[in-house]
This record gives C-alpha cells, structure tokens and sequence, in this order.
C-alpha cells in the first residue's frame, strides 16, 4: 500500500522533481556549450585580439555579471514582495467573525 501525502508533502515532491529536472537540463546547456566552444576553437584560425573597448563604453554598458545579478536581485525581491501581497489578500478574504 503507497502510503498517501499530504497536499504539501504533494507539492513539495513536484517542486523538487521540477527543479531537478530544470538542473538536469542546465547542466546538459552548459556541456553542449562547452563542447561546441571547444569545437569551434578548434576548427577556427587563430584570430587577431580584439581591441579593448573604450572605458566609458564600457562604463556605460556595465559588467555583465554584476547586470545579471542585479536583475535577478530585483526578481527576487518582486517575488517576495508579491508573495506577502497574496498572503495579505489571503487574510483580508477570510469572514471577520
């Protein structure tokens, strides 16, 4: 006999199977890009260095890491502040006694 979840114990088993399988395919992104760098670098004449940009452009454009964790920075905060939206609305909907 399976023994039976509860609707949390549920949800918490699908995120989990979720979330591996989005690590799964990550990891598969990550070595076929890998593998194709590697690939290309190998097929390609050597080439020249580029020449550096000028430092106000890249000022402007800023460091690519430092972009993607601002973002996802501010994701995470727009999610939190969402979530205690929901739960507010949550509490207000529920009968006054």
């Amino acid at each position: 006999m399976q023994n039976a979840q509860n609707p949390h114990e549920a949800m918490a088993a699908m995120q989990s199977q979720a979330l591996d399988a989005i690590r799964t395919g990550q990891a598969a992104t990550l070595e076929a890009v890998k593998n194709w760098n590697e690939a290309v670098a190998k097929m390609t004449p050597a080439t020249p260095a580029t020449p550096e940009l000028p430092t106000e452009l890249k000022d402007a454009m800023g460091d690519p890491s430092m972009i993607v964790d601002s973002v996802y920075d501010f994701a995470a905060r727009l999610l939190e502040l969402n979530k205690q939206f929901v739960h507010q609305l949550l509490d207000s909907s529920r009968p006054t006694p």
